[in-house]
């Protein structure tokens, strides 16, 4: 297994923190920490330990409370549309799928993509392409609740990448799923940081992490731990 990545840096935190003043708590506290670009780092921790604060204050979607991100070496709060900034570099992926019922599996990897009611003939080959790059082709035109929880994961990382995304942050992905699919959502981020050099920031409480990224961060209480 490939166990290298690039050097050049995605994202860079300096001193870190995220604190909430209705529960009087530091979700994150003086977190420094280094991803480079084309890197898959497993981030692990238990329950309410800030893993997830970590992804949405990467993606913008949080602001810090102090603390500085950089993207590309460039300072995130600098970075005003952060819409845009999550449209052209973050692919997410949740435990949750957040798909659409009654969309086909087609569709609903281009939702996100519709602009006024309209979507370029080459974006659907290129949602094509992915379904059919993640094994998943053949049921194009299903709704996705006929899928099974397996399927329907790669349709959301299908959904994921087709913006070509520089990072996928992935939030528990393999939280709905058995051991066997757990194991082959994570060979297939594993393909696609391997093959497409996309980073992938990936939460998980799942030990075959482990065989999988490149390193593992530890998150206690907020902070990082060695080892």
């Amino acid at each position: 297994m490939n166990k290298t990545a690039s050097k050049e840096c995605l994202f860079q935190t300096v001193n870190l923190q995220k604190f909430y003043p209705q529960t009087q708590s530091f979700a994150l506290r003086d977190v420094n920490l280094t991803i480079s670009e084309g890197e898959f780092v497993g981030i692990r921790g238990p329950s309410g330990s800030g893993k997830s604060t970590l992804l949405y204050l990467l993606s913008g979607l949080l602001t810090p409370s102090s603390g500085e991100i950089y993207f590309r070496g460039k300072p995130l709060e600098n970075i005003k549309n952060k819409a845009l900034y999550r449209r052209k570099n973050i692919g997410f992926v949740f435990q949750d799928f957040y798909l659409y019922p009654g969309f086909s599996v087609l569709e609903n990897v281009l939702l996100p993509c519709l602009h006024k009611f309209f979507i370029p003939a080459s974006l659907i080959k290129k949602a094509q392409a992915l379904l059919e790059y993640l094994h998943i082709a053949g049921k194009k035109d299903l709704p996705v609740e006929t899928l099974s929880a397996g399927e329907r994961q790669r349709v959301c990382i299908s959904r994921a990448l087709l913006c070509e995304p520089r990072c996928i942050l992935a939030d528990e992905p393999t939280g709905n799923l058995d051991s066997e699919n757990s194991r082959n959502i994570l060979g297939l981020l594993q393909k696609i940081n391997d093959e497409r050099k996309t980073a992938v920031i990936l939460v998980t409480h799942d030990d075959k992490i482990s065989s999988f990224a490149h390193r593992i961060v530890h998150i206690v209480d907020g902070t990082l731990k060695a080892g």
